[in-house]
C-alpha cells in the first residue's frame, strides 16, 4: 500500500447513482497530485434515512474498487451537509472535493441546486461532473475564463496545477472588451496572470470569446467544447447583480451543461489556497 499522504482528495457521495463519476475523477486527481482519497458519505436527514453503519458498508465496497497503490479510507458522518463540507479542510486536510451531479431527482443531494447550496462555503476547490471520466486524455486541455472581475485571479493558481502536474495545455478564454474602463480592469488581471505564470514557468494559449455577453462561463463552455477542452475552472458568484437575483447565478447554468464538461469550482476567498507539492 502506498505511503499515507498528508493531504486528501475527498470523494463525496451525495447519491450512490453518481458513484462511478465520483470515483473516476477522484482517482484521476489522486494519481496526478499524489494525494490519498477519503470516501465520504453524509447521512443528512434532509436527503436520506441511511444510517452511518449502513453508509460505511457501502463505502467499504466502493473503496475496494480503487487500486491498492492509492492510499484510501472512508468515513460516514451524520449531520448537516453544508456544515460538514465547510469543515473538510480542517477535519480531513482536504485539498479538493469531487462530487457527481444528477438532475433527475430534485430531492437528491446530488441535484445541482442542492450541490451549489451545500458547497457555498466550501474552502477548497470542488470538481462537479455529470458523467464518469473514461479517458484521462480529456484532461489534456483545461481552460478558465479571465474577465475584469477581481475573482478571476482566484482561478490562476489552480489553473497552473494542470500544466505543472497533469501536463495539460492551458487555455485562457476572454471577451474582447471595447469599453475602456472594463478593458483596463481586464488588462490588470492579464498583467497579474502573466507575472505569476512567468514565475511558475506556465504557458497558456489565448482564445477569444467575442464581444461581451451576460454570463461569461456559459459562453466559455461553448468555446471549450469547440476546442476539445475537458475541464473548465470557474469561480462562483461573489456578489449578485440585479439580474442574478431574478434569474439565478451563472453556475446554475454551467454545473449542468449539454456538453457534459466537468467544472472545477472555486468559491471567492481572501486567502487563496496553495497546494503543497
Amino acid at each position: 500500500m502506498a505511503e499515507k499522504k498528508d493531504q486528501y482528495i475527498v470523494a463525496y457521495f451525495a447519491d450512490y447513482n453518481t458513484a462511478d463519476t465520483v470515483l473516476s475523477y477522484s482517482l484521476m486527481l489522486s494519481l496526478y497530485l499524489r494525494k490519498g482519497i477519503i470516501l465520504l458519505r453524509v447521512c443528512d436527514p434532509r436527503y436520506t434515512t441511511e444510517t452511518t453503519d449502513e453508509a460505511q458498508q457501502r463505502l467499504l465496497a466502493l473503496r475496494q474498487r480503487l487500486p491498492d497503490k492509492v492510499f484510501s479510507t472512508y468515513c460516514a458522518l451524520k449531520g448537516k451537509t453544508s456544515e460538514i463540507i465547510e469543515l473538510l479542510p480542517k477535519a480531513f486536510n482536504a485539498v479538493a472535493v469531487v462530487g457527481g451531479v444528477d438532475s433527475s431527482d430534485k430531492k437528491s443531494a446530488a441535484h445541482p441546486k442542492h450541490l451549489l447550496r451545500n458547497f457555498a462555503k466550501c474552502k477548497v476547490a470542488y470538481l462537479l461532473a455529470q458523467t464518469p471520466l473514461t479517458n484521462y486524455a480529456s484532461i489534456s486541455k483545461v481552460a478558465f475564463s479571465l474577465d475584469f472581475k477581481k475573482e478571476s485571479k482566484d482561478k490562476l493558481i489552480w489553473a497552473s496545477y494542470f500544466p505543472r502536474f497533469f501536463g495539460s495545455q492551458l487555455f485562457v478564454l476572454s471577451y474582447n472588451y471595447t469599453d475602456e474602463f472594463l478593458r483596463n480592469k481586464w488588462h490588470g488581471n492579464v498583467k497579474f496572470m502573466d507575472k505569476m505564470y512567468k514565475n511558475l514557468q506556465v504557458t497558456y494559449q489565448k482564445a477569444d470569446l467575442g464581444k461581451p455577453k451576460m454570463f461569461v462561463d456559459v459562453v466559455a463552455l461553448q468555446k471549450a467544447h469547440e476546442l476539445g477542452i475537458g475541464l473548465l475552472i470557474s469561480t462562483t458568484t461573489a456578489e449578485r447583480d440585479v439580474m442574478e437575483y431574478f434569474i439565478g447565478v451563472q453556475e446554475q447554468r454551467t454545473i449542468i451543461n449539454e456538453h457534459k464538461i466537468p467544472i472545477l469550482f472555486l468559491n471567492p476567498r481572501e486567502d487563496l489556497y496553495v497546494l503543497c507539492d
